[in-house]
């Protein structure tokens, strides 16, 4: 069996890409309107200035700065690695959260036979020990997920796919008054079957499929995250 170097890119990569693009410009777009800030320019009398001054001064010790239950997230590990990571995550209440997180390296060079081509997709529910806040304390997570991969230094390549389940732990400290930092680790099994190929005369030449089962570590997060919000007054105006 014959490769076609040229058609490696799949499809799946491309949809992949677009789905991490609409969920970061999905959830900068809510963020947007769930800010609610309006910038509006007027022209004031000299005269009045000292007391819009004052009404703006009040205006601002009124609002503060209210989290909601969506959070995104980007590990910082993944990211170093050119496999940009982009989490999303809901929190039903204090104790349990759901979230889905995409992670994609997909860098070729076909003339060098260099292939790092790698997608994942993980959906993860959460349960939060004693609460410590909207952006702070320690969580159990069941996860699984999928991956696809491609990968190829000058010779010999494997390319296939695979899913996992496992259990992660984390723990996630505030910093600043919008955003975190979260550390955690998923420990599971994997299974993983795979296509081993030859760059031979210009073509990617099959040799055969193996399959592999995996105990182990499968995740290492260290992500910043930001928690949208929104502002608010007294009198619940925003």
């Amino acid at each position: 069996m014959i490769y076609d170097g040229n058609a490696r890119m799949s499809r799946f990569g491309f949809c992949l890409l677009a789905a991490m693009w609409w969920l970061l410009g999905g959830g900068v777009l809510f963020a947007q309107q769930l800010a609610g800030r309006q910038s509006v320019k007027s022209y004031t009398h000299p005269s009045e200035s000292d007391s819009i001054r004052t009404m703006d001064l009040e205006a601002a010790r009124d609002r503060h700065y209210l989290p909601t239950p969506w959070y995104i997230k980007s590990n910082l590990l993944y990211d170093v690695l050119f496999m940009p990571s982009l989490e999303v995550e809901y929190r039903f209440n204090e104790r349990w959260s759901a979230a889905i997180e995409g992670n994609m390296a997909w860098w070729h060079n076909n003339g060098k036979h260099k292939y790092y081509q790698l997608a994942t997709i993980v959906p993860e529910v959460r349960y939060w020990f004693k609460p410590q806040g909207p952006r702070k304390g320690h969580y159990l997570g069941l996860f699984g997920g999928a991956g696809w991969y491609d990968l190829e230094n000058g010779g010999r390549g494997y390319r296939g796919e695979g899913g996992m389940v496992g259990l992660s732990y984390g723990y996630m400290f505030p910093v600043g008054k919008y955003f975190a930092f979260e550390a955690g680790i998923g420990l599971g099994y994997a299974h993983l079957k795979y296509e081993e190929y030859l760059p031979i005369d210009g073509h990617y030449v099959y040799q055969q499929t193996d399959r592999t089962h995996y105990f182990g570590p499968l995740k290492l997060k260290f992500a910043f995250v930001w928690n949208i919000g929104r502002w608010t007054e007294k009198g619940g105006k925003k």
